[in-house]
């Protein structure tokens, strides 16, 4: 892969979802929502995909059951899942949501000029997207909401939604699509009511590189460096204060997804509804700057559940808390 000395090709708003591999729906699904929360927007049950999320965005958490080898196509025949992919449980992407269509077309027509290597390039009906590898390996989708009010398209069990998008003869919109006043609303009785998925953490043997990539390619600004950790943003920075934490490690993995609860009370309160349903907390941090626990999924997939607090992060003063969780 080349890229040209500029200074970045995406730009980033937010972390839009966190796209993950399951071995099965209903499980999982039954999961993050009766347990954590989210509310289930709409399914692809021929995909054998759920998206879960608050409704500041069309899904926080997006979920696939694994394709066990088997070839899965969207809509108008595209191949959408190769079978030689999601074999695993584990993360199948992060999304990135730009401010709009212009600003996609722009980044893609360039990455293409300086023979940067892409992936597919998709019209999911209320999002076009451009999905790009990192130097680990993991998936990334860079896209722009297309419809604002995205509820009146996608909600339910849905036929086949995605086909193909072709950025370069895209006209490419100048608005931003995104829904400014969004209507919250998470499972009611679930123990946890998070607001929103704020952040994710990658640990990497390649933090250099990793950085490059998510800086160079991806757009996201450093916001801060700790103890080796990288902190990286978006755009909308006065609602997040990070949205991607690289963490230097022997090999590479996805760590968690984090997201963030209203205040103290309301983490108490899940606590004490999380130990009334007997679901066990894998651990639990209390630090100046933040106060989380840490669920583990039906695969084994780690979560965050936590409440910001004003002092500045100090990774040094983290005490016996993994660097990963204090991050």
């Amino acid at each position: 892969m080349t890229a040209s000395t500029q200074s970045s090709y995406f730009a980033p708003r937010r972390l839009g979802h966190v796209n993950l591999w399951v071995d099965d729906i209903p499980t999982s699904e039954r999961f993050y929502s009766e347990v954590c929360g989210l509310t289930v927007e709409f399914t692809e049950p021929e995909l054998v995909a759920t998206f879960l999320g608050t409704g500041h965005t069309p899904h926080d958490l997006g979920m696939i059951q694994k394709t066990n080898g088997v070839d899965r196509y969207g809509k108008d025949g595209l191949l959408q899942l190769p079978g030689t992919i999601g074999l695993h449980a584990g993360l199948n992407h992060l999304a990135w949501e730009l401010e709009n269509e212009a600003e996609l077309v722009d980044a893609f027509r360039r990455l293409k000029a300086d023979n940067v290597d892409t992936d597919i390039t998709v019209d999911h009906q209320v999002a076009h997207s451009v999905y790009v590898f990192d130097p680990d390996g993991n998936y990334n989708e860079f896209y722009c909401d297309t419809v604002k009010d995205w509820r009146s398209v996608l909600h339910g069990p849905m036929e086949l939604i995605t086909s193909y998008w072709d950025p370069l003869t895209a006209e490419g919109f100048t608005e931003g699509r995104y829904d400014t006043e969004p209507v919250l609303r998470t499972h009611p009785s679930a123990p946890l009511q998070p607001r929103r998925i704020t952040h994710a953490v990658l640990k990497t043997a390649k933090i250099d590189e990793m950085e490059r990539f998510y800086t160079h390619i991806g757009g996201l600004r450093v916001v801060a460096r700790r103890e080796g950790v990288v902190y990286l943003g978006g755009t909308e920075d006065a609602q997040y204060e990070h949205n991607l934490v690289l963490v230097p490690a022997d090999a590479p993995s996805y760590d968690h997804a984090s997201f963030q609860l209203d205040s103290d009370a309301t983490l108490d309160k899940a606590i004490a509804g999380l130990q009334k349903q007997g679901v066990t907390i894998a651990r639990k941090v209390d630090l100046p700057w933040k106060r989380s626990i840490f669920l583990i999924d039906p695969d084994g997939l780690g979560s965050e559940w936590y409440v910001r607090r004003d002092a500045p992060i100090d990774l040094a003063a983290r005490g016996d808390v993994a660097l990963s969780d204090a991050a």
